[in-house]
């Protein structure tokens, strides 16, 4: 029990991060209970807060602010996407290690991988296949549905999980920081994510400069920065299915996604030009987007001959925040990872300490990864952002 009692920390935080998703009501009950217990014990205590807590709180303020602005604050805090993941952030005030926080985190993402590669390599579409044995055979395909819902969800994680991990090695040649890394990466590959394929290579190579600029290091040492994009052109060249996959990211004429995506991007483009000068500065809510900015996302897409459908964003963080909250929520948004990247990339400049690298790449990577999905506002992906400003501020508070 004792030994049980020490964890808790660790559970708590896996509890926030990956049972929270799970559309199960007896779930979100019971997280709801958890959340309001923290409430009460954080009031009780005095928190000192950092420039750093105030940076990364900004936006969910901004999203109360706007939502109460427009009378949409009700519909707000019910919904899953709304302030709940914010929560998550509170790992910052407990009272355990940032390296415990990190290493629950990795732990996590490692488990969430291992589900994403059986899944593809057993041709368990859904994760609940994997208990019916009898059915699954050896195959490479993309998973239809992870334990935290669509591939692209898994694909933040298991992206950003990569960066850390690798990077966590580099710093204390840990094995096991290794073999995470091994794991989360081929995750992100069979995920058939394409978006966080383009994030992960990337970010590998700004990180990789990055690292050999300021460690002043042989090519040799950033072997761990090459890795994602060997494996990749390796695997396309052997494997049909993401030799397919790979090709299509550029594939603009007859790709349905790729379309799809154009056309809401010039759509709500348009939508925003012509929009009052209310709903440029602070949006239209991401309740009141489809009426208003579906009319010019369904004429851009029969432009592109393409059947008319108003998805529920605009598959692209930066274009999405700007129609939902309009040019001062989309400064925030830039302002609030803006921050945490340059802060991280100055503590690593001046301490060589691969930690703050290993922070900057997991926000480069969830940002590149925007230009093609709008992963802001899924539920578990929040839930991992503001984790990891969480633990991302514990660092600093404890190295400062």
């Amino acid at each position: 029990m004792k030994n049980l009692l020490k964890r808790l920390p660790e559970i708590i935080v896996y509890t926030f991060l990956f049972l929270i998703p799970v559309t199960h009501p007896a779930v979100r009950v019971l997280v709801k209970l958890i959340f309001l217990i923290f409430i009460i014990y954080l009031i009780q205590k005095r928190i000192k807060f950092l420039k750093e807590d105030t940076v990364a709180l900004l936006f969910p303020v901004y999203q109360l602010i706007q939502s109460a602005f427009k009378g949409k604050l009700l519909l707000f805090l019910k919904i899953p996407q709304g302030i709940t993941p914010v929560f998550s952030y509170f790992i910052r005030f407990l009272e355990f290690s940032e390296e415990r926080g990190l290493n629950t985190l990795l732990y996590g993402i490692s488990i969430l991988s291992l589900s994403v590669i059986l899944q593809s390599l057993s041709g368990a579409e859904d994760y609940r296949e994997l208990l019916e044995v009898s059915k699954l055979h050896l195959t490479v395909i993309r998973p239809g549905h992870t334990f935290l819902g669509h591939p692209l969800t898994a694909g933040a994680f298991t992206s950003a999980g990569f960066f850390l991990s690798a990077l966590l090695y580099t710093q204390n040649r840990q094995k096991k920081h290794l073999l995470i890394a091994l794991i989360t990466l081929t995750g992100t590959l069979l995920t058939f994510d394409r978006s966080y394929w383009v994030g992960v290579v990337s970010t590998s190579l700004i990180s990789g400069l990055i690292y050999v600029k300021v460690k002043q290091v042989s090519l040799k040492r950033t072997l761990l920065f090459g890795a994602p994009i060997i494996i990749l052109i390796t695997t396309a060249v052997t494997v049909p299915q993401i030799k397919e996959r790979l090709t299509s990211i550029v594939d603009v004429k007859n790709n349905g996604s790729n379309r799809y995506r154009l056309a809401m991007w010039k759509g709500g483009l348009e939508f925003y030009r012509g929009a009052p000068l209310g709903e440029k500065l602070f949006g239209t809510t991401k309740f009141n987007y489809k009426k208003e900015a579906g009319p010019f996302i369904e004429k851009e897409e029969a432009k592109f001959k393409l059947p008319p459908h108003v998805f529920s964003h605009l598959h692209n963080d930066y274009i999405t925040v700007l129609v939902w909250y309009g040019a001062v929520g989309l400064a925030i948004f830039l302002i609030v990872f803006g921050y945490f990247i340059y802060k991280n990339f100055l503590l690593f400049k001046l301490t060589g300490n691969e930690t703050w690298l290993a922070f900057f790449s997991a926000y480069l990577v969830l940002l590149i990864g925007g230009f093609f999905e709008y992963n802001f506002e899924d539920e578990s992906v929040k839930y991992l952002i503001y984790s990891l400003f969480a633990l991302n501020t514990k660092f600093i508070y404890s190295k400062s």
